[in-house]
């Protein structure tokens, strides 16, 4: 059974918005749109694990949460990801690549909600973040 589709007037910001998250996050201007549809309808929340993970965030002493906020993925994952997003680009990728894409894209995303947080709770606390958040 094949997905509903629907086709959506949208106004020129909500669409390059759309467009610089697409891009900023490796995906489709298609997949970002329904995601964050499907977030905004479904009030979709962080998996238990995530939550727990900032919520423990809050029990860091401020250089932990400094070192926290200059986390990156992992070399071997970027490089996965260039070369599955460019392999996307050009071909259908296998049922196994879309998994290990998702997976990849995930991670990724888990590692920049917990620096956005630490930048948070280190801002929270009085310390400057401005450079921080500059270079992000």
């Amino acid at each position: 059974m094949t997905e509903p589709m629907v086709t959506l007037t949208l106004t020129q910001a909500v669409y390059d918005e759309l467009q610089r998250r697409a891009h900023r996050r490796q995906r489709q201007l298609e997949d970002e749109a329904a995601l964050t549809l499907a977030a905004a309808v479904g009030g979709e929340l962080p998996p238990d694990d995530l939550t727990a993970a900032i919520t423990a965030l809050a029990t860091l002493d401020d250089d932990t949460l400094q070192r926290v906020s200059q986390s990156q993925p992992t070399v071997e994952d970027g490089i996965l990801l260039d070369v599955l997003v460019d392999k996307r680009r050009r071909q259908e990728l296998t049922d196994d690549e879309k998994l290990l894409l998702a997976e990849l894209i995930d991670r990724h995303d888990r590692v920049m909600v917990l620096r956005a947080e630490a930048l948070v709770l280190l801002h929270t606390r009085g310390i400057d973040v401005r450079e921080r958040v500059v270079r992000a």
